[in-house]
């Protein structure tokens, strides 16, 4: 794979559609934006950007050279674990600078008047990313830019213990009677209906009829007693496939699985009848900021190389920088 975590519901692409696309060089033609200078002979004024985020941008491993590059830039880092809860904490007059949503919930953002227009002038690395990606009309709204795209991949598959399940070749597998109490499915609605879908044996999950609808909630109630819980983060997905609470991750990408070979735990991530979901998440700049100059550094922190490999190689999500894409190994795309 390579698209991103249990964030919720993501844009209906898929994985295949957008590796395939991605195979334009991008001319570097874009000015580069000024940074923050640090001058160690005067005393530094610290900048503040509250961020609403997912876990995953707060990790250890990007943040301290992030810190160590820009010593006068705070981040104060607010975790959402479902886009959903971002949209109601916003919604009920959370104050932030900076917020990391996926293309599906942009157009919320938006006609809500939460979001302003980006100028992708101001980031260095703008040009570094796929112009596929970077023209993807769902990042737009009447030619401004809302969302700065950040990292791609999977969601809607499955990840399963090889030690407990002999294989999931169907959607409708996951509920089979057997695995009683042992199958946890990501807590995001749209995306529940959509592998209900699935199971049932309809081919488009997004042109549903009501009585469509009615079948999905029944089928859920008869099944209930397959499903463990509704799992809201990654950690807490690993922790019970790693505990053997749990036997089958269902709406996850193979990040889960790669993690839990990681504490050998015999894992194995799949798309049942190559179906699955994908997705694109990246930056936006909510009204309410402030510190542009700032705000505008660390997204394009995110964008360079450093930590759009991390996000490759530990979290499998696909990196919208080329330079990046290029060096990673090929069998990773097959």
């Amino acid at each position: 794979m390579l698209w991103r975590s249990s964030k919720s519901a993501r844009s209906k692409l898929l994985l295949g559609v957008v590796v395939a696309a991605i195979v334009v060089v991008i001319g570097f033609v874009m000015l580069f934006s000024p940074l923050i200078r640090q001058d160690s002979s005067e005393p530094q004024t610290l900048l503040k950007i509250v961020a609403l985020v997912w876990e995953d941008y707060t990790v250890r491993e990007v943040l301290d050279p992030f810190k160590e590059k820009y010593p006068n830039i705070v981040i104060e880092s607010s975790i959402f674990t479902s886009q959903p809860e971002m949209f109601a904490k916003l919604r009920g007059g959370f104050t932030a600078d900076v917020v990391t949503p996926c293309v599906d919930f942009v157009p919320r953002l938006i006609e809500n008047n939460l979001i302003v227009p980006i100028d992708s002038s101001r980031l260095s690395n703008w040009p570094n990313i796929f112009g596929e990606i970077r023209e993807f009309p769902s990042l737009y709204r009447d030619g401004k830019l809302y969302l700065v795209p950040e990292t791609f991949g999977v969601e809607a598959g499955v990840t399963y213990r090889k030690d407990k399940v002999a294989a999931i070749n169907k959607w409708s597998d996951i509920f089979r009677p057997e695995y009683k109490g042992r199958v946890i499915i990501l807590n995001d609605p749209r995306l529940g209906i959509v592998m209900g879908a699935w199971a049932l044996g309809y081919d488009d999950p997004w042109k549903l009829s009501s009585e469509d609808l009615r079948r999905i909630k029944e089928f859920y109630r008869q099944n209930k007693e397959v499903i463990l819980k509704f799992y809201s983060s990654d950690l807490e997905a690993r922790e019970l496939m790693a505990s053997g609470d749990a036997w089958i991750l269902a709406g996850s990408g193979p990040a889960q699985a790669a993690w839990l070979r990681k504490e050998n735990v015999d894992a194995e991530f799949v798309m049942p009848e190559d179906k699955g979901l994908g997705w694109v998440c990246g930056f936006s700049i909510l009204r309410t900021a402030k510190n542009l100059d700032a705000i505008y550094t660390y997204i394009d922190y995110f964008l360079s190389e450093g930590p759009q490999e991390y996000y490759a190689k530990e979290w499998l999500y696909g990196p919208v920088n080329q330079k990046v894409f290029n060096r990673l190994p090929k069998e990773w795309f097959e």
